[in-house]
């Protein structure tokens, strides 16, 4: 019930505008009305308007009753005269008795016989010859009545005239702003995505105008990933079929010998056959890769079932079991674990994924006679920081690989709402984790 009936920043600012307008206006009217008010009463009472316009109406009256050889009873007649003039009344006396009251609204007749002083009340009285008696009459006139009406209809109409324009200004700022943001989305309909949306107030408009900025924004957001995502692959894939394709040639190539029997002795045959299960494994450990990076980037953040360790017991028993591998390929660490007890939400498969690419980097790339260095601690009581560093092997040859396990890495991280970072420094290997506690 609240929301349907609940007003909107655009609907306020409307009533807020209609309100000012009547208010302006009627001020306008006011004044309008005090200012014309004071010029007429000023020229009223310094000219003798009044005085010549009821002098002349008196013997307009006295001329038409003389005109139309009018009675002192054709009260019809006067009456009509009366109605034409619309600002006179006229007041009829016979022997100090009030005999007619003419007005000029109704042109209503008063009885006769009614005993009135008619000095005090009307004016002063003018003598008027009847067809057949003498009488005297007194006449009431509000010809200034006619200007304070145009006053007031000039009054009106000005005041009337600023509301509208008050409330078409307001619209008018408003539609001109619908008008902009109609050209704008054009532009970006014309494909131009870095456009920038104008936001004027704070009412609906400025949000819708806001909604499509972030919109715009995310969009670009999405087809740059896009582009990323599409470059990377197509990395990936040319980076792949060459490292597919040296251990498959050599595999043919083995093969080959083996099959049509180009072998000098046994001794060689055999040799192939370990050359030939090499190379196997070799393209079977680069493959298991390449799954396991699309498994990885096909998956949601939503998708990861995630759960909750305790965080120094996980972290020792993962590390534990890397350390054993590189103590069984000949290697020596250095290991300084975690002193800050604390929880960790994790997915524990895809996180000893990341374990795995580290360390099996490590038995190829590092240095055997130098130690390799894994340090865990908890900053800020948020964020698990765990840094591995080891010398780089300068006796192999130049490695160039595919980067696919860094990226598989670095994915699995961020999807834990972390992040990882890998850095070479002459001889030396850096990685660094972090990830929210």
């Amino acid at each position: 019930m609240n929301k349907k009936f609940a007003l909107g920043k655009l609907q306020i600012s409307l009533i807020f505008c209609l309100i000012f307008s009547f208010a302006i206006s009627g001020g306008i009217f006011f004044l309008s009305q005090m200012i014309g008010a004071l010029i007429l009463d000023n020229y009223f009472i310094k000219t003798s308007y009044i005085e010549t316009q009821t002098n002349q109406a008196v013997n307009d009256f006295k001329n038409y009753v003389t005109d139309n050889d009018l009675s002192i009873n054709d009260r019809d007649q006067m009456a009509r005269w009366v109605r034409s003039e619309k600002y006179v009344n006229v007041n009829i006396y016979k022997d100090g008795k009030l005999l007619y009251t003419f007005d000029s609204n109704n042109s209503v007749v008063s009885s006769e016989g009614y005993l009135q002083n008619p000095i005090l009340s009307y004016g002063p009285l003018y003598d008027i010859e009847f067809a057949d008696t003498s009488a005297q009459m007194s006449m009431e006139c509000y010809f200034e009545y006619k200007y304070y009406y145009i006053v007031t209809f000039l009054g009106v109409a000005f005041s009337f005239v600023c509301f509208i324009i008050i409330i078409l200004l307001f619209i008018n700022r408003k539609t001109s702003y619908i008008g902009l943001l109609e050209n704008e989305i054009k532009i970006l309909e014309g494909g131009n995505l870095d456009y920038q949306i104008t936001m004027h107030g704070n009412d609906e408009l400025a949000s819708l105008a806001q909604s499509i900025n972030e919109m715009r924004k995310s969009f670009i957001e999405r087809l740059e990933n896009e582009d990323k995502a599409r470059l990377a692959n197509s990395e990936l894939v040319t980076a792949m079929s060459h490292d597919l394709r040296t251990p498959l040639t050599a595999l043919v190539g083995y093969l080959d010998i083996i099959e049509f029997k180009k072998y000098k002795s046994e001794e060689n045959l055999n040799q192939y056959i370990h050359n030939s299960r090499e190379k196997a494994y070799q393209i079977k450990h680069l493959s298991d890769k390449l799954f396991e990076y699309f498994t990885v980037f096909n998956t949601e953040e939503e998708d990861l079932a995630l759960e909750t360790f305790d965080g120094i017991q996980l972290i020792d028993q993962m590390i534990d079991e890397q350390l054993l591998l590189l103590q069984n390929n000949g290697f020596y660490f250095e290991f300084e674990s975690c002193v800050t007890p604390f929880q960790i939400e994790i997915n524990l498969i895809a996180i000893r994924r990341v374990f795995d690419n580290i360390f099996s980097n490590i038995t190829k790339y590092a240095d055997k006679s130098m130690p390799v260095k894994i340090k865990c601690y908890v900053k800020d009581d948020e964020w698990l920081m765990i840094d591995v560093e080891n010398h780089i092997n300068q006796n192999l040859k130049a490695a160039n690989g595919t980067g696919i396990g860094m990226k598989t890495c670095k994915k699995i991280i961020e999807k834990h709402q972390g992040n990882i970072s890998a850095s070479k420094i002459d001889d030396m290997y850096y990685v660094h984790i972090c990830l929210s506690v």
